[in-house]
């Protein structure tokens, strides 16, 4: 892992403000630039499998799903965003099931 708490901090944060400059005739532009998802109807609700990929793939800084997975509460709650945890629908009930997380970047 060659990503911090802080590290994580800021790249939730410029994706915020991407989300919130972002309209309907720029969002395309947006989630190319991150090459992920931004859904919702206002642009700012994004998934962590593809901000996993966004930060090995476009921020260059390698970490593992599960690395991720544990930094990103801590990350939503010192940046007040709001979080879901995800489990899909064949896995519910295994013990260790994957997750990944719903995040909303901004109300």
């Amino acid at each position: 892992m060659n990503i911090d708490l802080q590290k994580l901090i800021d790249i939730l944060n410029e994706l915020k403000t991407a989300s919130i400059s972002s309209t309907s005739d720029t969002i395309e532009a947006t989630m190319k630039k991150y090459d992920m998802l931004f859904v919702g109807s206002e642009f700012n609700t994004i998934y962590s499998v593809e901000l996993h990929h966004s930060i090995n793939n476009i921020f260059n800084l390698k970490i593992t799903m599960d690395e991720l997975n544990s930094l990103l509460p801590t990350a939503c709650n010192i940046l007040n965003m709001d979080f879901e945890k995800m489990i899909a629908v064949n896995d519910t009930g295994k013990p260790n099931a994957a997750i990944s997380y719903q995040i909303t970047l901004w109300k």
